[in-house]
């Protein structure tokens, strides 16, 4: 179990809850999620200024910039700037809003505001978060990146150097530290080679499990040539999810897949093996 602390955090700073008027608040997207324009305007569309919420904003030297609420803050100005069709008494009623300006914040400070904010919401897409945790400095994101980075992968790119399930692999992290990861990266790309399901997260956090879980026992370079024993790394994927779904008879959720690509992973390393054998775990329990 890593030890290291993954907390969110930033200073303590002045708040202050004025009236703003939407058409002076500028957006960076390097701190949050890119504007989506055509769902402003959707918004827009139906805007009604009693839902609006608090957007909340960062006082920087250059202006007032949108942390959260961008898309709320941009449909008001399209209404203002008559783009949309609206009752004139939603025009005025968006001329000023109330907000939540923070001041004294950088840059990196706004972005871990904004996963704050957005952390127990559905609205923010993982790879949004990852984005904008390695923004903020957040040791858990920079800890899972600067492993990313020394294996040559990217998040969210469907390739051969691209990582699917960002969110799996951020969990390995925050459970068994960054060098289990950096250990289970390799041991997948010595048993497969560079392909798109190589670094699926439910295959790479059966890895971790397992030698986490037996460090003195399990040798990499002998797991890795295990696992290509197995066949590809689509096929291994799959049967994955034929134990998790105990062929097709039960649902399976993510802790379910993470189970069985665990016992996937402990029975290709006791294949064949009398001495050295780990226990594989029941799924079903």
């Amino acid at each position: 179990m890593s030890d290291k602390g993954y907390s969110y955090a930033i200073p303590d700073h002045q708040i202050e809850y004025p009236k703003i008027d939407p058409r002076s608040i500028k957006f960076d997207p390097r701190a949050q999620r890119n504007l989506n324009k055509a769902r402003a305007r959707t918004i827009a569309e139906k805007l009604v200024p009693s839902a609006l919420g608090t957007p909340i904003l960062s006082q920087r030297a250059d202006g007032l910039y949108a942390v959260d609420g961008m898309h709320r803050v941009y449909a008001c100005q399209l209404v203002l700037a008559g783009e949309v069709e609206v009752p004139e008494q939603v025009r005025e009623a968006v001329q000023m809003i109330s907000c939540e300006v923070h001041f004294g914040l950088s840059m990196a400070n706004e972005a871990s505001l904004f996963i704050i904010k957005n952390k127990e919401s559905s609205k923010v897409g993982p790879n949004d978060e990852f984005r904008i945790g390695v923004l903020a400095g957040h040791p858990l994101f920079v800890d899972t990146n600067a492993v990313l980075e020394k294996h040559q992968l990217k998040v969210g790119s469907r390739t051969t150097n691209g990582v699917r399930g960002i969110k799996g692999i951020l969990s390995i992290v925050e459970e068994h530290g960054p060098e289990v990861l950096d250990q289970s990266l390799s041991i997948a790309e010595e048993a497969w080679g560079r392909t798109p399901d190589t670094w699926h997260s439910v295959t790479i956090g059966g890895i971790a499990n397992v030698i986490s879980s037996h460090p003195d026992v399990v040798k990499p370079q002998e797991l890795a040539q295990k696992l290509k024993r197995q066949g590809d790394p689509l096929s291994f994927k799959a049967k994955i999810q034929t134990i998790a779904t105990n062929n097709n008879t039960r649902a399976d959720g993510t802790r379910g897949r993470l189970k069985a690509a665990h016992l996937a992973v402990a029975s290709a390393w006791n294949s064949n093996r009398r001495v050295n054998r780990i226990p594989v775990p029941n799924i079903f329990e």
